[in-house]
């Protein structure tokens, strides 16, 4: 694993600005002022410095933003009252220069001393018991006791993480554990069996157990001044642990101090169950001295089963080989040879009932690979305490959320993450769990709802949906967006504005990622609004309900004018417009909608063209145009028939002007004789 403490790019050094970075008014950070020493797996370290308590020394992390930071937690973190944590003293999203883009940063107590260990391969001076007793365990002991109380795990035990606190090398202070999920920046050798086998971001949150292994660990380096087994690669450390247990794996041959020895044995012991609590070590501490806890032996077959050419004995180092090699694994399975090896060498009818379910059930999923499925299910039924293996991943069961983050993060294919939710491999991992725990209730339930997302392919649901409903922290990840880091939906209408305001009008203000985002931050929205966003939607429909959404955000999050927003949608609105029948009632509409954006009210803009009373009257007005026009329409048309009918007009005509003639011809014919007879 590399060392933490790396030094940061030339690149990025001399593409930093000179101008301190403030987080709020509370603190500055110097973008200049790198401080490798203090790196994590999380995010580099800077300086920086409190703009109220001058006497505070502190330094801040900027995380790398290829994972998700512990956001939920920080606030918790941050009360933790205890001499031996690093302090937490603040948080939040900053525009970083380096990279041109905001960042999540933390700004923690500072330490003056140097870490113990910049590496876990390197080699210090062995540090002796009675130093270890007083420096370590005490104040550490002390601190987890804390965290637990508080419901935390730290997640980082691990002599790479532990400084001193000043110059003197006397009090230790333990690291930062919220720049990264839980055990992700552990070494292998640091995690427990089973956690060692899961994939570093799907770890989970784990236990306080999972930290005492970390602390036994960590004690045991520290007594000798190296890592045991640092010639070892993970994947034969691993195995070693799996087939010998962790402390003969680590230990060997070695004799170690009665007193501490004790201790580092009571904290290796690999189930969880049988490991010392801090309550034991309490009594240790005091000056008790506890029985060793004899670690339990797996069971062994009376004859191995053969695989890829090697021997297995145990069904957990056979479930570790099957699921690497699945197309083989399925071979083995289909054709019986597993289950009479179940049966009949390990006299295992249990297990061998829970194979054959996993073999029936296994059909039954959507997606990926059948051998796939049918592997992972297995595997989960002959090793039931370790993770969810799936197309060469593993993922603890509260990890799962945390792999489908880093997956976005990374712009990496979450596909196999979405299939092992698809596949119910969840569900059917706590079903073959012999310990019920009561917080398997709600992830199943959980895990019940994502599937429901993950089925259903409409805007605002799928995957991105499942993305957000699974991790409340994550960041809106849509390219429209990227760089910003919004965490809230005041935050992307924020960075769409910014967006809008550089020019970026080319696409719709809503992709799936912000729809999916809105969706499941602000659930007050109408979720068919979303479904109206479909590409095959009448595009003056999805245009209204696109700007629908928009303006009800703004409005209930109270977010301030957004005037390059609003311009990019009337940019949009054309079909709007167009839906006035009227010409001039058109461009009195536009004008009056490019007036409204540069108030920036998204809901002023949504009531000028989608106000029903105007569209009522336009409708009314056009309907009255249209009776008008049918009329004039019907006395043309009569008139065209009459000018049609040119015989039939001359016929008529004669006839007129006959009648006219003749009656002028008689009138004077009866006047000229009246007056001949008069005179």
């Amino acid at each position: 694993m590399p060392s933490e403490a790396q030094t940061v790019p030339a690149g990025d050094r001399a593409a930093m600005s000179g101008e301190p970075v403030k987080l709020g008014e509370r603190h500055e950070i110097m973008p200049t002022s790198p401080l490798a020493a203090l790196n994590t797996p999380g995010g580099n370290a800077f300086a920086a410095r409190s703009l109220r308590d001058k006497r505070v020394e502190t330094f801040a992390l900027v995380c790398s933003g290829t994972v998700l930071p512990r956001t939920d937690v920080v606030s918790t973190f941050a009360n933790v009252d205890n001499p031996t944590a690093m302090r937490l003293f603040d948080w939040g999203v900053v525009d970083w220069p380096t990279d041109r883009v905001r960042r999540y940063c933390l700004v923690f107590e500072r330490p003056l001393g140097k870490r113990l260990m910049s590496a876990i391969t390197d080699t210090i001076e062995p540090m002796p018991e009675e130093t270890l007793t007083r420096q370590v365990v005490q104040p550490v002991v002390a601190l987890l006791r804390e965290l637990s109380s508080r419901g935390l795990v730290h997640g980082g035990i691990r002599p790479t993480n532990l400084y001193y606190r000043d110059l003197t090398a006397g009090a230790l202070m333990v690291g930062e554990a919220v720049s990264t999920p839980p055990g992700y920046g552990q070494p292998l050798i640091m995690e427990t069996v089973e956690r060692g086998m899961t994939s570093p971001s799907a770890r989970g949150t784990g236990t306080v157990a999972d930290d005492l292994y970390s602390l036994g660990v960590t004690l045991l380096i520290l007594l000798l001044g190296r890592n045991p087994v640092a010639s070892l690669d993970d994947d034969t450390l691993l195995q070693a642990k799996i087939e010998r247990g962790s402390f003969p794996a680590l230990v060997g041959q070695m004799r170690l101090p009665l007193g501490i020895g004790e201790v580092i044995r009571g904290l290796m012991v690999d189930d969880p169950k049988q490991r010392w609590s801090l309550n034991d070590l309490d009594l240790w501490l005091s000056g008790r001295r506890l029985s060793p806890k004899q670690p339990q032996i797996p069971r062994r077959a009376a004859r191995p089963i053969e695989f890829q050419g090697a021997e297995y004995w145990h069904c957990r180092t056979l479930a570790r080989a099957l699921s690497r090699h699945p197309a083989a694994a399925t071979q083995v399975i289909e054709s019986g040879e597993l289950d009479k090896w179940l049966r009949r060498s390990m006299a295992d009818d249990v297990r061998g009932d829970a194979v054959a379910n996993a073999i029936q059930t296994a059909g039954s999923g959507k997606g990926g690979p059948m051998a796939e499925r049918l592997v992972s299910r297995v595997c989960m039924a002959l090793d039931p305490h370790a993770p969810i293996r799936y197309r060469g991943k593993s993922y603890m069961l509260d990890g799962i959320a945390a792999t489908m983050a880093e997956c976005f993060l990374r712009g990496e294919s979450p596909q196999s993450v979405a299939e092992v939710i698809s596949n119910q491999l969840p569900m059917f991992w706590v079903n073959v769990q012999t310990d019920f725990r009561p917080e398997f209730v709600p992830l199943v339930h959980n895990f019940d709802q994502w599937r429901t997302f993950l089925d259903r392919t409409a805007p605002g649901l799928g995957i991105e949906r499942a993305l957000y409903e699974m991790n409340p922290t994550m960041p809106c990840v849509s390219p429209l967006v990227l760089g910003w880091y919004p965490l809230t939906p005041a935050d992307v209408l924020r960075a769409l504005e910014w967006a809008a305001s550089g020019g970026e009008r080319g696409k719709e203000p809503v992709d799936r990622h912000i729809a999916a985002f809105l969706a499941a931050r602000h659930k007050r929205t109408e979720e068919l609004l979303y479904a109206q966003l479909s590409p095959n939607i009448d595009p003056l429909r999805r245009t209204i309900a696109m700007l629908t959404i928009l303006a009800e955000v703004q409005t209930r999050t109270a977010t301030p004018s957004l005037p390059h927003l609003c311009a990019w949608m009337v940019t949009l609105l054309d079909p709007a417009f167009r839906r006035f029948h009227s010409r001039p009632h058109q461009e009195e509409v536009r004008k009056q909608a490019e007036s409204a954006a540069h108030g920036g009210r998204l809901a002023e803009l949504l009531k000028i063209v989608d106000d029903p009373e105007s569209l009522r009257r336009d409708r009314a007005e056009f309907e009255a145009a249209q009776i008008s026009y049918r009329e004039a329409e019907g006395e043309i048309e009569k008139l065209r028939d009459l000018i049609a009918d040119r015989d039939g007009i001359t016929e008529g005509t004669g006839r007129q002007v006959a009648a006219v003639v003749s009656s002028l011809v008689s009138t004077v014919l009866v006047a000229g004789i009246i007056l001949f007879y008069a005179l």
